[in-house]
């Protein structure tokens, strides 16, 4: 699994064959580390460097170091929940606009509905989707407009969750932070929000049936849509749309 490393970067080409043992698959979260002295004498460096290694992994949150009779180096579970503030943040320093994100917003969901989540949707999911529209109806029908677009969202985060892919999950969640703000501030109407929520349940209703093509062209309508509102009223609420 691991080979001998190069002599000006030791401990990064360590560190750096552990990360690909776990991207292989090789080693899973919980999975113990073979001791210091053990990946010394694989590596063919010295312990210290290895403890470099294994300390650059923690500091990077890859691996838990423990200590007792069960202790040692272990791969931990990540939650990428935890990573995407920063990509977020990363992504909105750039000249990133409303229209790319919806662009691939629409790209991602086709890809979700047409071929990732027609092999895994059951009767079960199908009622958790009902019931996530339900919490939404409420919402609107309360005035609560953080739970109302967090509930919008996350109909959309339920099918990509459907994919049990953590890629597929991790970038629609990305898209989703990178407009939720805009969307928040989005005083939708009762009959807008209404017609949402109908959108919703044709999708829902289409996957039901079997229709997925038919499901994933309203979705990709619904999308678009929401995007134009979504640009049209950051316009009308910036302080350059005001100046004009």
């Amino acid at each position: 699994m691991f080979k001998k490393v190069k002599q000006d970067r030791m401990y990064k080409d360590i560190a750096n064959q552990i990360l690909d043992s776990i991207f292989r698959g090789d080693l899973a979260p919980e999975d113990k580390l073979p001791s210091e002295k053990e990946l010394q004498e694989v590596f063919g460096v010295s312990r210290v460097t290895v403890r470099e290694a294994i300390q650059s992994l923690e500091q990077f949150g890859v691996i838990d170091v423990r200590q007792g009779s069960q202790g040692g180096a272990y791969i931990k579970k990540m939650d990428l929940k935890d990573i995407l503030p920063q990509i977020e943040n990363a992504l909105r320093m750039t000249n990133l606009t409303i229209k790319q994100v919806t662009e691939a917003r629409v790209v991602l969901e086709e890809a979700i509905i047409r071929r990732l989540v027609p092999s895994k949707i059951t009767e079960e999911h199908i009622a958790d989707l009902l019931s996530g529209i339900a919490s939404a109806e409420e919402a609107l029908k309360n005035k609560e407009t953080k739970s109302r677009a967090l509930d919008y969202f996350d109909f959309h985060n339920m099918l990509a969750e459907l994919t049990e892919n953590p890629i597929v999950i991790l970038m629609n969640r990305l898209i989703h932070r990178l407009l939720l703000q805009h969307f928040e501030d989005m005083e939708a109407s009762v009959p807008a929000g209404e017609e949402i929520l109908e959108e919703h349940k044709k999708i829902v209703e289409l996957l039901d049936q079997g229709k997925i093509e038919e499901a994933s062209r309203v979705s990709t309508e619904h999308i678009l849509k929401g995007g134009r509102q979504i640009t049209e009223k950051s316009k009308q609420q910036s302080l350059w749309g005001k100046r004009k």
